[in-house]
């Protein structure tokens, strides 16, 4: 196995464990102890992963989903390149729906050309707002401080006035049933978005893919482009129409 495809599976152990010890790397990857640190490291150096004494745990381990700024801090260079990948995919004067993602705030900091823009995030909100090519239209709701996003039957009524040119979202984590978020307001306004436009977005790393989350926010099928940093397996591959166009970073190396 190369050490890329076993860190993504010792990441899908620590989903599921939460925490696992050097020995537990060993047994579970088949590999020497001298491998099992060198993975470790990797992913932990890479803000995947918290290293502790004797292995590694999850981030924020014991309060939770990290918050919005926890977040905003890891991957950063792969969250940039995701943005620029997604970045050529938009048109002058389109008319999009830009969901609330730490991926998706770097897009809208690199966006300057003309576009009509919805968002529910604060920070996609204070990001735009001062260019003056963008029409913005920050929905509005009840504000979640923890995630930074409005949500709610006012944000709603907005949307369904709109018919989006694209539809651009993140996932907490993505499934053969569906994209799904761990707030159900906040997936509600993404069922909707998804729901009026022809052309649906995914932008997410691959380690999302196949971890559980409860609030369905919109069906594979509504996905015309997939964007990653790995390249999904055959298996995930199967999960969306064969006509979805799949991008992956690896494509630029």
């Amino acid at each position: 196995m190369q050490p890329k495809q076993r860190q993504q599976h010792l990441l899908k152990l620590l989903d599921q464990r939460r925490q696992l010890s050097v020995a537990d790397v060993m047994s579970q990857l088949q590999v020497s102890r001298d491998t099992a640190r060198r993975d470790i490291v990797a992913v932990t150096q890479q803000g995947l992963a918290q290293r502790i004494h004797g292995g590694l745990q999850v981030l924020n381990f014991g309060v939770g989903i990290p918050s919005y700024q926890d977040r905003l801090q890891q991957f950063t260079e792969i969250k940039t390149a995701l943005a620029k990948r997604v970045l050529p995919l938009i048109q002058p004067d389109q008319y999009l729906f830009i969901d609330v993602s730490t991926t998706l705030l770097k897009l809208t900091q690199l966006l300057t050309m003309p576009a009509t823009i919805y968002t529910h995030s604060l920070d996609n909100a204070i990001s735009l707002a001062t260019k003056p090519a963008i029409d913005l239209h920050v929905l509005g709701g009840q504000l979640n401080q923890h995630n930074r996003f409005m949500a709610g039957p006012a944000g709603l009524g907005e949307l369904q006035t709109v018919a989006f040119d694209q539809v651009i979202v993140g996932a907490a984590t993505v499934t053969a049933q569906g994209l799904f978020y761990r707030d159900a307001a906040d997936a509600a306004l993404k069922r909707q978005a998804l729901s009026q436009t022809k052309r649906g977005i995914l932008v997410c790393e691959h380690r999302k893919f196949g971890q559980a989350a409860h609030y369905c926010g919109g069906r594979l099928t509504q996905i015309q482009v997939v964007v990653t940093d790995e390249p999904l397996t055959p298996a995930e591959q199967a999960w969306f129409e064969p006509q979805t166009t799949l991008i992956s970073l690896t494509e630029d190396k």
